[in-house]
């Protein structure tokens, strides 16, 4: 399922919310062969990288690390002067500060991108990224997977080029699935496919319309993957969803619920909060950015007191178990804002800013 996006309207959209530099960026050189068993351990301790400011990317993706035990950020890249060639980044939460970790000791992981589709694969401890880009010039369609100490690239064909597709990985199934975002011909799709951690495979092109960016989250007490909300935009037209799907390994289904419900918001964040077994929604906007969260719990929606949430569009989100927090990190405050340097926490009443706020 696609449809064609005008160049000059997606071109004026990707200057907002990537970087439009000139900067070119070519694939590594080298292509490491994947391993079959994971390397994970439960001790895992990359080496922490002094002295080196964290500075919040165009885009951002967090998950909690097991291994590690903490909560993890995959950092994108500032609105310009980043070198083309510098690695993408991660970085660890302790609760009081972020370390940048060494997550790439030989050099050959893969450059810094801005909205890639990234998911944490719960049973092979596997970090997977795809596609993304550094400007209208620098497109990708790689495939990689961090195992907690090394990168791997996978030579693998997929879903092709992609910006802004939704990404979550589907525990019941075994299965990282990647939702719609925009192809090099600056279409707007609407198809979905699995990877399973060797190869991709397209499963379905029906479901949700055409969308990008979407909030998307696996459900663990019910088993479905959630996707929520996104946008279509075009030469004449530009469309804010608010409806509500789940796939269940084999089909979409559209949720629709009565009641209250969160409305249109754009690039919002989802989160399973185990501990509660429900879906946390926050953020988001269109011509203002939201600061109120809502509870999911598999029949109905529910808003939750804001406590001095804040107001954020295309902030990046994680449930931190070891802790029970909620952390949030980066976004922008008003359309066309830069990105933010802030963490943010809610211990379940109140929100707390526990670095980075002016």
């Amino acid at each position: 399922m696609k449809i064609s996006v005008g160049v000059t309207r997606f071109s004026f959209l990707l200057c907002l919310l990537a970087s439009c530099t000139a900067q070119s960026a070519p694939a590594p050189d080298v292509t490491l062969t994947p391993s079959s068993e994971p390397n994970f351990t439960s001790s895992v301790t990359p080496t922490a990288l002094p002295n080196v400011s964290l500075v919040a990317g165009q885009w951002n993706h967090l998950f909690y690390h097991p291994g590690l035990r903490k909560v993890v950020l995959v950092n994108g890249g500032p609105d310009r002067g980043k070198p083309a060639k510098d690695p993408l980044e991660l970085w660890a939460w302790d609760g009081i500060q972020w370390t940048l970790l060494n997550a790439d000791p030989q050099g050959l992981g893969p450059v810094w991108r801005n909205f890639a589709g990234a998911a944490f694969d719960s049973k092979r401890n596997r970090l997977v990224v795809y596609g993304g880009v550094q400007d209208r010039n620098s497109r990708m369609e790689e495939t990689w997977e961090w195992d907690g100490q090394n990168w791997t690239q996978f030579q693998v064909s997929g879903p092709g080029f992609r910006e802004g597709a939704a990404m979550a990985y589907d525990a019941a199934r075994g299965k990282t699935i990647l939702f719609g975002g925009a192809n090099e011909k600056f279409e707007i799709l609407g198809d979905t496919w699995a990877w399973d951690g060797a190869q991709w495979t397209q499963v379905s092109t029906t479901g949700p319309a055409p969308r990008f960016p979407s909030a998307i989250v696996y459900d663990s007490a019910r088993e479905k993957v959630l996707l929520f909300s996104g946008h279509f935009v075009s030469a004449s037209d530009y469309i804010n969803f608010s409806d509500f799907w789940e796939w269940d390994g084999t089909s979409w289904r559209e949720i629709i619920v009565e009641g209250e419900k969160p409305g249109l918001r754009n690039i919002a964040t989802a989160v399973f909060h185990s501990r509660n077994e429900n879906v946390l929604l926050l953020g988001g906007g269109d011509e203002s950015f939201l600061s109120d969260m809502w509870s999911w719990d598999g029949k109905s929606w529910s808003q939750i007191s804001e406590s001095g949430a804040p107001a954020r569009s295309g902030l990046g989100g994680a449930y931190d178990p070891q802790r029970n927090r909620l952390i949030v990190f980066g976004g922008v405050d008003k359309p066309g804002g830069t990105a933010i340097t802030d963490t943010w926490e809610w211990d379940g009443q109140n929100w707390i800013c526990a670095q980075g706020c002016k």
